[in-house]
Parts: structure tokens; C-alpha cells; sequence
């Protein structure tokens, strides 16, 4: 059995990068906003077979797998993956086809494993390839506070579905401080939690150019911080429609900076 899945597996992957190379030679353009997909098609389905033997817990919009039996957990994600779900949407008029999977995982290294994190501390919650992926709230929400309160106030449930949105619509085609900037946006609308508050700049905040092209060499907190402002700026000014233009005209593969500039 386990060879027949792998065969399938390997013409699939055959089928997406000759297709992708077609695109590819006759518009680079249609491959960013085409290709990219069937790629987190393929990640998806990788991901989905690694977890085939999870037990399943289907909501309205979500369909949560879990290797531990936490009756209290699972009834918490489902809880919490529901509980912004309609506002969330609204704001970006899009609504996913299909049901989101979240993954609740009770071991930190099978999360880093499913969401190619290479090093670092896991973290609580991570969006990759069409999924949520989580740590269970027991191994990070310590005893001595209620585990309901955190993971519904502070839990990474809005902040990850909003990366699942903002790549949907841009088909991948943003720079990692504005996915970043959106979805703390959107726990700030939902939940009221500000990030970065009581963090402060030595010098100047970071340029645009700098989140952009040097993200992850920052000061992490600070970076954060630059990117919530930025977006919470824009949309202060003209409303999340000036969000919900920008993402469309990544989606149509235009570049960020040409877009952002306008």
C-alpha cells in the first residue's frame, strides 16, 4: 500500500513541475500566481499523509486532526478555530471553498518536522501550505492559568487563519512583514491585543524597504512591532479596502513594491 501511495505521490510532483516549467517558459508572471498553488497543493497533500492516522474532528469550517486523546484541547481549538471565523472573513469578503485543517500536535518536534521549521523554538502556532499548525495549549499556557482564557485571548487561532487568507489571495506573492502586519491587525480588531506596546525603538523605525528586504535579519520584536504600525496606519487611513486592493493586485502577480508605492 505504502508503495502505491508513493507512486501517485511521485506522479503528482512529476505532473506539477512540468507543469509549472511550461508556464514558466511562456510568462513568469502567470507562473507566480499560478505555480506557487499547485506547489502548496503538493506540500498540503504531503502534509495530510504524514498525518493520515490522526483522529479527525470536523467543525462548520475547520477540520482539526490530533494524535492525543484531550477531549478538553480538541473541544478548545474547535472552540477558539470558530470564534472569529465570520468577522475574520468579512473583513477580507473571502471566504474559503473548502474546510481549513488545523493540526494540534502534542510533540514540538513533529510540528517543526510538518511545517519545515529547521531550528529555532517551536513555536505556539505556524500557517504553512494551507494549514494551522499548533502546539497543544498544555505544553506552552502554564498550570497556574486558565487555559481557556489564554488560548482564546492570547491563542494563535486568528493570527495563523489570516496568514491562510492573505496567501489564498495573493497566491503567495507578499513579503513576510505584511503577512505579518495583517494578521496582528486582525488580532488587534478581533481580540483588542495591540502587539509591541510596551516595546521602543533605539532609533528610527524600520523602513519599509528594510522589512522588506532584510525581514528576518531584524530585531524580531521590533520588526513586529513596524509592521503592525504600518498596517494599522494604512488601514486608519483609508479603511482595510485599501488592504483588500493591495492583496488583489498581488494576486494578479503584480510586484509589492510597485503596488504598495501606488
Amino acid at each position: 500500500m505504502k508503495r502505491v501511495l508513493n507512486k501517485k505521490m511521485n506522479s503528482f510532483i512529476f505532473f506539477v513541475l512540468a507543469f509549472v516549467i511550461m508556464i514558466g517558459i511562456f510568462n513568469y508572471k502567470v507562473l507566480k500566481v499560478h505555480g506557487y498553488p499547485l506547489f502548496r497543493k503538493m506540500q498540503h497533500e504531503l502534509i495530510l499523509y504524514r498525518t493520515k492516522d490522526y483522529n479527525i474532528r470536523e467543525t462548520e469550517h475547520f477540520i482539526i486532526r490530533y494524535p492525543m486523546e484531550d477531549k478538553e484541547i480538541i473541544d478548545l481549538v474547535a472552540e477558539a478555530s470558530e470564534e472569529h471565523y465570520k468577522e475574520v472573513c468579512d473583513s477580507f469578503d473571502y471566504y474559503p471553498e473548502n474546510k481549513t485543517t488545523v493540526i494540534v500536535y502534542d510533540d514540538p518536534d513533529e510540528l517543526m518536522k510538518n511545517a519545515s521549521l529547521k531550528q529555532g523554538k517551536p513555536p505556539m502556532g505556524v500557517y504553512f501550505a494551507s494549514t494551522i499548525q499548533i502546539l497543544s495549549p498544555r505544553l506552552w499556557i502554564p498550570e497556574n492559568e486558565k487555559i481557556e482564557d489564554v488560548f482564546m485571548n492570547e491563542g494563535p487561532m486568528v493570527h495563523e487563519f489570516t496568514h491562510l487568507l492573505v496567501d489564498d489571495l495573493t497566491k503567495g506573492n507578499y513579503p513576510l512583514w505584511f503577512t505579518e502586519g495583517v494578521a496582528l491587525y486582525q488580532e488587534y480588531l478581533q481580540t483588542g491585543y495591540s502587539w509591541g506596546e510596551a516595546l521602543s525603538y533605539e532609533g528610527k523605525p524600520y523602513t519599509v524597504e528594510e522589512l522588506t528586504d532584510d525581514f528576518n535579519q531584524l530585531d524580531v520584536m521590533l520588526a513586529y512591532k513596524r509592521s503592525f504600525e504600518i498596517v494599522k496606519e494604512m488601514v486608519e487611513r483609508k479603511g482595510f479596502d485599501e488592504i483588500n486592493q493591495l492583496l488583489k493586485d498581488l494576486g494578479y502577480g503584480n510586484g509589492f513594491e510597485a503596488v504598495f508605492t501606488k
